[in-house]
């Protein structure tokens, strides 16, 4: 074992003196000079911070009740002793401040470069309530944690599981991997993929233009991204999700769906309560839908299944102005129907309810074939219309499984 000056890579205590049952050690590894230093620090505190201008962070839950840590600052140099300069020039310090127990690291003028890496990893106790990880460049790890925790990174990827508390995860150039957390997440990347297993409170994700995949979500799920795809599994809120051009697909979703996509389709299992869509170019397919629709595309197919319900509806909307519209109502269903095919060709509507079909022509010439009635003695109006495509309009028993 070696000792070496304070001016040197060193762990102190915060407030001075060297940390108990430290252990440090320089070695080569390849091209690599490498500093290692593990040790133990008392818990006593319920909170557990790293912030360091460079490095990786693994965070793991233990059943030890002390902090354990092993830290490696790796330089790479052709000559040792330019090594050991680079290596000097990272200060880490580590300590009780307040209620955290704060692990930093200090990158210098010489060791700000791509030429020295640290990697700090840390065993916790499974009692911790909090972990806060801030790294200037570095991926960022976390798993089993009882209590919230916190990640962010500039320059990496994140990945957590297990999570007993909320989770919040930022990276400005990374993806972003979670398994399971029991409360809420919020899961923020520059431009990065964001994958969530399930959460057990509600989840806000924002990618600036990768795809968002989420299971199950305990909660509301609001979900953004400037061009990926989206997708929910189940959610037991309300679902809130755009994207500037690419497909959403939603599970069985509790509460009411708002979807937006700049181009791609949009496709929806089931919905609890209200589905609002709109997409500039894709098919649309709503399924198992408990509640009013208003569903737009300039350019794509509508299909809106609606269930048995006793709620009052508000209006409901489905427009095309390219492609066929068909709408499943089940018999029960209090509803009155206003159906027009802008530039009808032919009998384009058709319906497995008595309805009123009519043509005529409009001021410009072109025809115009609407269609009208009402359903379970009327109630909220549904309102269908397509530019040149057909309208289909039939009793949902008749569609199991279709």
């Amino acid at each position: 074992m070696r000792r070496h000056p304070v001016w040197a890579l060193a762990l102190l205590l915060i407030g001075g003196g060297p940390l108990p049952a430290q252990e440090d050690r320089y070695y080569r590894e390849g091209r690599y000079l490498v500093h290692e230093i593990a040790g133990s620090i008392p818990s006593g505190a319920p909170r557990v911070r790293v912030e360091t201008d460079v490095g990786s962070v693994i965070a793991r839950a233990s059943a030890a009740p002390e902090v354990r840590y092993r830290i490696k600052v790796r330089a790479a140099a052709g000559e040792e002793a330019a090594a050991r300069r680079l290596l000097d020039e990272m200060l880490i310090s580590a300590g009780k401040s307040g209620e955290a127990i704060v692990f930093r690291g200090q990158a210098g003028r010489l060791a700000a470069n791509r030429d020295l890496s640290a990697e700090f990893s840390l065993d916790v106790p499974e009692g911790t309530k909090e972990v806060e990880v801030i790294t200037g460049a570095g991926s960022v790890e976390a798993r089993g944690l009882g209590g919230a925790a916190t990640l962010a990174t500039r320059g990496g990827s994140i990945s957590a599981d297990r999570i007993g508390g909320a989770l919040r995860a930022e990276t400005r150039a990374g993806n972003i991997e979670v398994g399971e957390i029991l409360a809420a997440a919020r899961l923020v990347t520059a431009g990065g993929t964001v994958r969530l297993g399930a959460a057990g409170g509600e989840v806000l994700v924002r990618s600036s233009g990768g795809d968002v995949i989420i299971g199950r979500a305990g909660g509301q799920v609001r979900a953004e991204t400037g061009g990926g795809n989206v997708s929910v599994e189940s959610a037991s809120g309300d679902v809130f999700v755009q994207t500037r051009g690419g497909n959403i697909h939603l599970g069985r979703i509790a509460g009411e769906v708002a979807a937006a996509t700049g181009g791609g389709s949009i496709r929806v299992t089931g919905a609890g309560g209200g589905v609002s869509c709109e997409t500039a170019a894709g098919p649309i397919v709503l399924r198992g839908v408990d509640g009013p629709v208003r569903a737009l595309t300039s350019a794509g197919s509508i299909r809106a299944d609606f269930l048995p319900s006793n709620k009052t509806f508000f209006d409901s909307d489905l427009q095309t102005w390219q492609g066929d519209i068909v709408v499943s109502l089940p018999e029960s269903l209090r509803v009155t129907i206003r159906a027009a095919v802008d530039n009808s060709l032919g009998q384009r509507i058709k319906s497995d309810f008595p309805l009123k079909i009519s043509r005529e022509a409009e001021d410009t010439g072109r025809p115009v074939e609407t269609a009208e009635g009402t359903i379970g003695g009327g109630g909220s109006v549904l309102r269908i219309r397509t530019l040149g495509g057909s309208i289909s309009i039939v009793k949902s028993h008749l569609n199991q499984g279709g």
